[in-house]
């Protein structure tokens, strides 16, 4: 390769650092002196342009990593890497390879190299040292093509036939050490790479049978574990009667067909532990590297995950009482949900009404432990003790609508230590410190990466629940409480969401305790560069589900959660990095679940959703059609929408946090930097008409087929308009919008208030956006999701990050007593570039902070918005359909009146007509939403669909509220006029006449 750099007259040094992606090929400097030659440029039409400098050759030599002033002697320079994968055997005889086939002297030759026992090595002259090759003839193009159907991201790579003599000895092959080289028509060696053989695994040695411990098996009718290990060499399996200490015992494993090792075992393993000892040619080190490991079909776990447990599931002391009869709360459809996303240390941590033993543990959620007592059986509600705290406020918001609990990771996790005597703690009281201080970060960093809390995205054993919220992490104690856990939710009304985490693992190589699948088959379960490496652009080693034993290990575990702990729904993260057929095998898996033969399990109740970004090496579709927004209408997969949440809010989790939008004051209340990043108050009324059309959408249900009458005056699809660049509406169907605002990523919704807002606004003022954003979310059609504690103004001190930022910046006040802004600058690992203008926001936090009263009220107001969404079914339209012809926006064009937002909902007008006018409502007609984003009172116009006499009135369960605003609002049915406050949103019916 060569580049031109312009070189400074009188330069005398020039510097080089020559990049591959993100790999640092090669670096160094060397002095201006010889080898130095005018150079003149030429035009395209061969004229001389005038130009000319100096230029110095430098050779950089990659493997070398050194710095040559003329071309150094390349004969004893590797013509290629052991080190780096660039060419994929992507089926039984298909080898593809981003080489040319020929050159300017002629056709190249390409060789498979094989060496069982990894002494392969390169020089100038090529590949050396092999105990077998074999040429690679160069296919016709057609054939590179049918393999990138699959392997879309290898389009455009020559495909090389791998002789049949090779493909004989597949299974042997694949279990050493493979290179690919090419050389010119001369014989001189060009370049040389390792093979990845994931896709060849597929097409030859996955298997379907049973995997881990498997009783009853049915090719010997006794007890088996069985490992997928197609590359290994050996493995052997390591017996411990405890969990920790005790000498192994150790049982050679026996190769079975489809890449499995078993081992026959006796009944009286049952609940002992076990770790494989597998041999096996890493590419990471390439060479032959013996690891010991736990099992990825785990079922129980020693404490850390450091030894697989033999556990029997379907025994009584796995569970607590009533467990198998008991079953969750109906679902008719999935748009009756919503969700309230919670940690599960979170909730109790710091609630000093729980028992401290219980406190962030899977047993502070359920009442009767919390009592002192054993667990109860009774379905009754009426008959639970007293509740703590927490359980009281998930009381009322359940009481009031709410029905899905989502927690945070509960699978076993790397990041906390599970025995709490291991665990750190801050010693210092941080309440003592000012709310600008850096005292509290700088404690809480000094223990952060061994105290109890992290969020818990560092997945190490994905079907095992986290040992650290169980009162014992060794052993079955992490299951039964994690079930009882479920039951006691259940009993308490709600459904359970676990948050999974399939699209990344916590470590991947031969070295860490955390890795397990890379251990076990390197190379295959984790998605590579084409060069080999690691994809990372999720965090870190990157899961590729569009292989065989990678999808089946996500399907089934998923089953194993809804089947075995009978979760109700899953939140998956960075969805969008899964395969679409993933996703639909996993949806089929479920549906097959049923009460009659799963314990009450009814699978086709489970909602599935997720983060659906479409971003790193999948994004548009490059490893195969993957579950990212513009990929799911018609799916039946949730996903998150962030329209609603930049329209609302303003700008984005990247934008410059002062970004303003409909909510926070863009246009109508500007803060400080409104004009030097949004514009003039002309651009900033413009940018507010186009955010309000893309709440309106999310309210819509984000249907690609609604049609929106614009700012611009023209009426369009949702998909016809654009929103950063994608189609601004991408759903299909009503159940595939989450509705969110706020979450557990990125800094609290109060937190995003308080930036964006202008600093003339009182705490009152903010209350009120936070209020609007909840009415946002609840009365939107789809599936409502609130982050905890954003209704009672939850703040982590502005903390954008705040996964291992302890337990002081993420506690919850179920009180209402306090919301935790000003509890000093965040963590300056994540945050500390923004300390500047953090510091001057959390100094006032005397008058930021809202006051208990603000809290509870903004609690209240929630309540009673999601008594209001279940009042009707009109805000829970499950068809497409119904949503085109029964929700309908006013107040849009370009002529409306800023800030505010008009809904209506209309109901069919009989029951016998729902096939024509779409969903009846028994109780109301219709139900007109105002949505006031304005700092001041509005006045709107009766819609024209309103009839004469139509008697609006405000909602019941908004005018009970007690609230001086929520009490203004007004429908007057003589002016035909809705007068609604500033910053207000209510709910006006009209009662169906009897």
């Amino acid at each position: 390769m060569v580049w031109e750099l312009p070189l400074k007259p009188g330069a005398s040094r020039v510097g080089a650092l020559v990049h591959k992606g993100e790999q640092k090929a090669a670096t160094g400097e060397v002095d201006i002196q010889t080898q130095t030659h005018t150079h003149t440029q030429w035009d395209a039409a061969g004229n001389n342009n005038g130009i000319s400098g100096v230029v110095q050759e430098v050779w950089l030599v990659g493997s070398e990593h050194r710095t040559f002033d003329s071309k150094p002697d390349l004969s004893n320079v590797p013509a290629g890497s052991v080190n780096k994968q660039g060419a994929h055997w992507v089926s039984r005889g298909l080898v593809l390879w981003r080489q040319a086939a020929e050159d300017a002297g002629g056709p190249r030759t390409f060789r498979l190299h094989f060496h069982s026992r990894g002494y392969l090595w390169i020089n100038g002259a090529g590949v050396q040292g092999a105990e077998a090759t074999w040429e690679l003839k160069v296919a016709a193009p057609p054939a590179a093509a049918t393999a990138a159907k699959r392997f879309p991201h290898l389009f455009g790579t020559t495909p090389l036939v791998v002789p049949q003599e090779a493909v004989d000895r597949i299974s042997e092959l694949v279990c050493g050490q493979l290179l690919v080289s090419v050389h010119d028509a001369s014989g001189e060696a060009l370049d040389a790479t390792g093979l990845q053989i994931q896709g060849v695994l597929d097409d030859t040695l996955t298997y379907d049978g049973p995997l881990g411990d498997h009783p009853n098996d049915p090719a010997t009718g006794g007890n088996a574990i069985t490992l997928w290990a197609p590359t290994a060499t050996d493995v052997k399996l390591l017996h411990y009667r405890a969990p920790r200490g005790g000498n192994a015992e150790v049982f050679q494993m026996t190769r079975g067909s489809g890449g499995t090792w078993t081992l026959l075992r006796p009944d009286d393993w049952l609940w002992s532990y076990y770790t494989y000892r597998v041999t096996n040619f890493c590419p990471w080190t390439a060479r032959f590297e013996t690891v010991e490991v736990t099992d990825p079909y785990s079922r129980g776990l020693a404490a850390d995950g450091v030894r697989t447990q033999i556990v029997d599931l379907s025994d009584p002391s796995t569970m607590p009482a009533g467990w198998l009869e008991h079953e969750a709360p109906p679902l008719a459809q999935w748009t009756d949900i919503s969700v309230y996303e919670l940690h599960v240390r979170d909730f109790s941590m710091t609630d000093e009404t729980v028992p401290g033993p219980l406190r962030g543990k899977y047993l502070a959620f359920c009442p009767d432990r919390l009592a002192g007592g054993s667990q109860s059986t009774s379905q009754d509600r009426s008959t639970l003790p007293r509740l703590s705290a927490g359980l009281a406020h998930l009381a009322a918001l359940q009481s009031a609508g709410l029905n899905h609990l989502h927690l945070l990771p509960t699978y076993d996790f790397a990041t906390v230590p599970e025995r709490a005597e291991e665990q750190l703690r801050v010693k210092e009281d941080l309440s003592a410190f000012p709310p600008d201080s850096t005292a509290q970060q700088a404690a809480v960093l000094a223990v952060a990466d061994s105290d109890g809390f992290n969020w818990g995205y560092d997945p190490v054993h994905y079907g095992v629940p986290e040992g650290s919220y169980a009162t014992d992490p060794d052993g079955i104690a992490r299951t039964r409480e994690f079930r009882e856990m479920v039951q006691a939710l259940h009993v308490q009304g709600w459904r359970v969401v676990q948050d999974v985490v399939y699209n990344h693992t916590f470590a991947s190589g031969p070295s860490s305790r955390y890795s397990v699948l890379d251990k076990i088959v390197p190379g295959y379960y984790h998605r590579r560069h084409e060069d080999g490496a690691i994809c990372d652009s999720t965090c870190c080693n990157n899961t590729a589900t569009e292989h065989v034993m990678c999808e089946r290990l996500v399907v089934e575990d998923i089953t194993h959660w809804a089947k075995n702990y009978k979760v109700d729904g899953f939140r998956f993260d960075i969805m969008g990095h899964l395969m679409l057929s993933t996703m639909s095998k996993i949806r089929s898996s479920l549906d097959s679940l049923t009460p009659e033969k799963d314990h009450g399990v009814r699978g086709r109740s489970i909602y599935l959703y997720g983060e659906a970004w479409d971003f790193g090496e999948v994004a548009g579709n490059q490893r195969g059609r993957n579950a990212a927004q513009m990929n799911l209408a018609g799916t039946r997969l949730g996903a998150f929408n962030d329209r609603l949440r930049d329209g609302a809010l303003g700008g984005g989790p990247f934008a410059p946090p002062q970004f303003q939008g409909l909510v926070t004051g863009l246009h109508l209340a500007p803060n400080s930097a409104a004009q030097p990043i949004q514009g003039s108050p002309g651009d900033q009324r413009a940018e507010l008409l186009v955010l309000t059309d893309w709440v309106r959408s999310a309210m819509a249900g984000n249907l690609r087929v609604y049609p929106l009458h614009l700012c611009d005056g023209t009426t369009r699809s949702g998909e016809e308009v654009l929103a950063h660049g994608l189609p601004l509406s991408y759903g299909g169907l009503p159940c595939e919008h989450v509705a969110f605002i706020g979450c557990h990523d990125n800094k609290t919704m109060f937190d995003q208030i308080v930036e964006k807002a202008s600093m003339h606004e009182s705490s009152e003022e903010r209350t009120r956006m936070a209020v609007l954003c909840l009415a946002l979310i609840t009365l939107s059609q789809g599936v409502p999701f609130v982050h905890a504690g954003d209704d009672l103004l939850r703040s982590k001190s502005l903390d954008r990050d705040s996964y291992n930022s302890g337990d002081w910046f993420n506690r919850i006040d179920w009180t209402g007593t306090t919301n935790g802004f000003g509890s000093g600058l965040p963590v300056a690992t994540k945050n500390g570039g923004a300390w500047s203008y953090m510091g001057a926001l959390l100094a006032q936090a005397d008058r930021i902070r809202p006051s208990s009263e603000q809290m509870l009220l903004t609690t209240r107001i929630f309540q009673a918005l999601l008594r209001v969404r279940y009042s009707s079914p009109l805000f829970r339209l499950a068809a497409t359909a119904d949503v085109v012809r029964q929700v309908l926006f006013h107040n849009t064009g370009p002529n409306q009146n800023p800030g505010v937002i008009v809904m209506e909902l209309v109901s069919a007008p009989y029951e016998e007509a729902e096939a024509v006018h779409g969903l009846y409502d028994p109780v109301y007609e219709r139900l007109i939403a105002v949505f006031n984003c304005a700092p001041y009172i509005n006045e709107m116009p009766y819609p024209a669909t309103v009839p004469q006499g139509g008697n609006l009135k405000l909602h019941p369960e908004l005018a009970a509220v007690g609230d001086s605003r929520l009490s203004a609002a007004v429908a007057d049915d003589i002016n035909r006029t809705l007068r609604v406050p500033a910053r207000t949103a209510v709910v006006f019916v009209q009662h169906r006449r009897r």
